[in-house]
């Protein structure tokens, strides 16, 4: 009964605004803190009724109190009367009334600079134009406080404002942190509105976020309070809100209980509304509130302002709605641009793509060309070698032999003839045989790539001939080179070092194998008359050479020039 009583005698205990203020306990009181020293008899009428919680009797009163103190020219008292009414109207339903009053106290209060009454009014309306369902409004009257000094700077406006701020824009809030500091707040506070509030606002954030059992408690609690007060919108309200929550829950019992009271309270609203006596009053009022001259003047004025900044308002809107609309168009614009240009580079990179397989393939062709001829060689290069061997081999070999006998049995009387006829044979013998073994080496086979060059650069070894220097390294950790790849490197080397006796006029030639890892170099050089490789005519020899490396997938690189020497430089991989 305690909590009941304290509100309401600190609701009238006095006079003077508050505005201006530095005492911190008048964070903790409305606004309209005023003493009607005045029409006693008017005062005590309206406590009574507001203390028995009879606010449709109340409501009766505080029209003949407005009106009293319009005649006795008392405007403070009657603005403040004039609040209070617009609770009351918020009580009983009535919110199109009540924010239609509280505008008129806004007018007022901003015609005698009381900002923080100012302020309370914009949260007032900011409140219940969002319960009406103008957003728009609520969303001004918001705006127009949130730059107030007062807003800012006083504790219990700056606790309603975040409240009336999250009640609004309650479907963008990501979190209940703030509700609940303000909640916090309003408990240790006698205004009860702004804990009903913050409870209110507190079950509609979980009730959207789909935690019924939580939103349940805060309703139960917001109903208790207005329930005890008979704040009847509120209750019924609250009832049903509960009958949702509790249908959410499966509580199918208990909601029936909260229908059945938001029901009753629905019927006790609407008979208090549909009174004949207070429909009439009310109906009186607003005509003499029409017929007040100077009330007239300065709500016009005012609400030509509230109108004016709505138009404002609403103009704003239009041009942002204008300018989001053209950033959407532009943003899809240039959307479609980059998809398009994505397009063309995705394009672009597939013709690059192609033109890349398309010279693999053709390179890859090229390589299966290459085997093949060289596959070709090698094999007629057998074909002549095993020819030569087996055919003029042998018959050369029968002729030296007849020859042996015909000199051993018959005295020839020309023994020099006889002697050098005897070379000639054993020197076509061993011409035939360095044929066959150039066009298949043996030894390649038999000893292995180092023994098979050195044994091919020791019979280019002449008299008369370049001296002829053979080096390697890397060879001392073993690991055996394919046959094919061997096969090509000998010919390499062999087709090089012909060229060199042939054509350079060498005093020397210099020939190196270095092995690293799978890597090998191959190193040719003379000391001949070189070549400029634009101008002189090329041979098949040096197309031979160049189509082994490229078959090998290695890099020729020859260095020479007129009369300075030669030297190719060939990197092979080895597998």
């Amino acid at each position: 009964m305690f909590r009941t009583a304290l509100p309401i005698l600190i609701f009238f205990m006095s006079l003077l605004p508050v505005t201006g203020q530095t005492n911190p306990e008048a964070d903790k009181r409305d606004s309209f803190e005023v003493t009607l020293w005045d029409a006693a008899s008017v005062r005590q009428e309206i406590e009574q009724k507001i203390n028995a919680h009879d606010y449709g009797a109340a409501l009766s009163s505080l029209l003949t109190a407005i009106e009293y103190f319009r005649q006795e020219n008392e405007v403070n008292q009657m603005y403040y009367y004039r609040f209070v009414l617009a609770r009351v109207y918020t009580y009983l339903g009535m919110l199109e009334k009540a924010a239609s009053t509280y505008e008129i106290c806004h007018i007022y209060f901003k015609q005698e600079k009381r900002d923080l009454d100012v302020v309370r009014t914009q949260h007032a309306l900011g409140y219940l134009y969002k319960k009406i369902g103008n957003i728009d409004m609520a969303h001004y009257f918001l705006g127009q406080c949130a730059a107030s000094k007062a807003d800012k700077y006083n504790l219990f406006c700056k606790n309603e404002h975040e409240l009336i701020e999250s009640y609004v824009f309650i479907n963008r809030l990501e979190s209940a942190t703030e509700l609940k500091n303000v909640y916090h707040y309003a408990k240790g506070l006698p205004n009860i509105e702004l804990l009903i509030k913050s409870l209110e606002t507190l079950g509609d954030y979980y009730y959207l976020n789909k935690k019924y059992r939580q939103a349940e408690s805060y309703y139960r609690d917001a109903l208790e309070e207005t329930e005890e007060r008979r704040y009847l919108d509120y209750s019924r309200q609250f009832s049903f809100r509960l009958y949702e929550c509790s249908n959410q829950l499966g509580n199918h019992k208990i909601a029936s209980e909260y229908l059945i009271r938001f029901i009753q309270f629905s019927d006790t609203l609407n008979q208090i509304k549909n009174s004949e006596k207070l429909l009439k009053q009310i109906s009186k009022y607003e005509q003499k509130e029409i017929q007040s001259e100077k009330i007239e003047f300065a709500k016009d004025k005012r609400l030509f302002e509230l109108k004016s900044r709505r138009s404002n308002f609403t103009l704003y809107s239009l041009v942002f709605a204008i300018v989001a609309i053209l950033l959407a168009g532009f943003f899809i614009v240039l959307f479609y641009q980059q998809k398009l240009e994505t397009s063309v580079i995705i394009h672009k990179q597939s013709e690059q793509i192609n033109d890349q397989k398309i010279k693999e393939l053709e390179n890859e062709l090229q390589l299966q060309s290459m085997q093949a001829m060289i596959n070709g060689q090698e094999s007629e290069r057998e074909r002549i070698a095993k020819d030569l061997h087996d055919s003029l081999g042998g018959v050369l070999s029968t002729i030296k032999l007849r020859f042996d006998k015909m000199a051993h049995d018959f005295n020839f009387s020309d023994k020099d003839s006889a002697v050098i006829l005897n070379n000639l044979i054993d020197t076509a013998c061993d011409e035939v045989r360095y044929i066959a073994n150039d066009l298949k080496p043996g030894s390649l086979e038999k000893l292995g790539l180092l023994e098979a060059i050195k044994d091919m650069l020791n019979r280019y070894k002449l008299d008369k001939g370049p001296e002829i220097v053979f080096q390697y390294y890397g060879f001392e950790s073993g690991g055996q080179i394919a046959a094919s790849i061997a096969l090509n490197i000998y010919r390499i080397i062999q087709e090089l070092v012909n060229n060199s006796i042939k054509h350079a006029g060498a005093n020397e030639i210099f020939v190196q194998l270095h092995k690293i890892g799978d890597q090998l170099t191959i190193s040719v050089e003379d000391d001949g008359k070189g070549f400029n490789e634009n101008v002189v005519r090329k041979g098949m020899g040096l197309e031979n050479i160049k189509n082994r490396v490229n078959y090998l997938r290695g890099e020729l690189t020859i260095e020479s020039s007129d009369y300075q020497g030669t030297a190719f430089i060939i990197h092979l991989p080895l597998r």
